[in-house]
C-alpha cells in the first residue's frame, strides 16, 4: 500500500479516537442538562469551528514549534506516543482522562454561561492528546515523499473528523439512548485499544528514526 492511503488511515483513526466525540457525549449531556435541543445545537455550532481552527493551526505551525524549542520530530513522536498510550489505557479501563478534563473543571463549567469554547472545544475535544497527535502527524507528513499531498491528506482527515464530531454531538441524545451506558463503555474500550496500538507505533517509529535503525 502506498504512503498516502496508509497515512490517511493512520491520521483519520488516531484523530477520531483522540477527539473521542462519541465518548464525550455523556459529559456533553451532563454539562447541558438544562439546555433545550436548540441551545445544545448552538453550543455545537460554536464549538466545532474552534476545534477545526485549533487543530489546523497546530498542523500548520507544528514544525515551527519544533524549531523554536529545538525539539526533533523523533523526540516529539515518542512523547506523543507515550501520552496517547496513557490515554488509550485510560480508555480501555473506561476511566476519564484527567489531561482532558477534571471533576473540578466539570463543576466550574456547570456555572458557565457559555461552554462552547471552554471546556467543550478546548480541552474536551481538542485537548493535549489530540493536539500532540496532530503535531506528530504533521512531522510525519513533512517526511513524506510528497509533502504537500501528505499535508492535504492530514487536513482532509481533520475536516472529516470535525464533521463527524459535529454530527455526533448534534445527535448526542439519540446516540446515548441507542448505545446506553454499557454500549458507550464498550465503544470507549475498543477505541482505547486502537489508540494504544497507534501510540506504540508512534514510539517505535520515533525510536527507529532517532537511531537510524533499518
Amino acid at each position: 500500500m502506498s504512503f498516502l492511503p496508509t497515512f490517511f488511515v493512520t491520521a483519520f483513526v488516531s484523530i477520531f479516537v483522540t477527539l473521542d466525540a462519541i465518548g464525550n457525549i455523556p459529559i456533553f449531556l451532563s454539562m447541558t442538562l438544562n439546555y433545550t435541543q436548540a441551545e445544545r445545537a448552538q453550543v455545537v455550532k460554536r464549538a466545532l469551528p474552534m476545534v477545526f481552527i485549533v487543530l489546523v493551526t497546530f498542523a500548520l505551525f507544528g514544525n515551527l514549534i519544533f524549531r523554536l524549542f529545538g525539539v526533533t520530530i523523533e523526540a516529539f513522536r515518542i512523547v506523543a506516543g507515550l501520552l496517547l498510550l496513557k490515554i488509550g489505557f485510560d480508555m480501555m479501563e473506561a476511566r476519564p482522562d484527567r489531561s482532558r478534563h477534571t471533576p473540578e473543571e466539570n463543576v466550574e463549567c456547570m456555572q458557565r454561561q457559555d461552554i462552547a469554547l471552554i471546556p467543550l472545544a478546548i480541552p474536551l475535544l481538542s485537548g493535549p492528546g489530540t493536539i500532540s497527535n496532530v503535531i506528530a502527524l504533521t512531522g510525519q507528513a513533512t517526511r513524506a515523499p510528497a509533502v504537500l499531498p501528505a499535508f492535504l491528506v492530514l487536513l482532509g482527515a481533520i475536516v472529516l473528523n470535525v464533521i463527524i464530531a459535529f454530527i455526533a454531538l448534534r445527535s448526542a441524545t439519540a446516540i446515548a439512548h441507542f448505545l446506553k451506558e454499557t454500549g458507550m463503555r464498550v465503544f470507549t474500550r475498543v477505541m482505547g485499544l486502537i489508540l494504544a496500538a497507534i501510540a506504540v507505533q508512534f514510539v517505535l517509529t520515533g525510536i527507529k528514526d532517532a537511531f537510524h535503525l533499518s
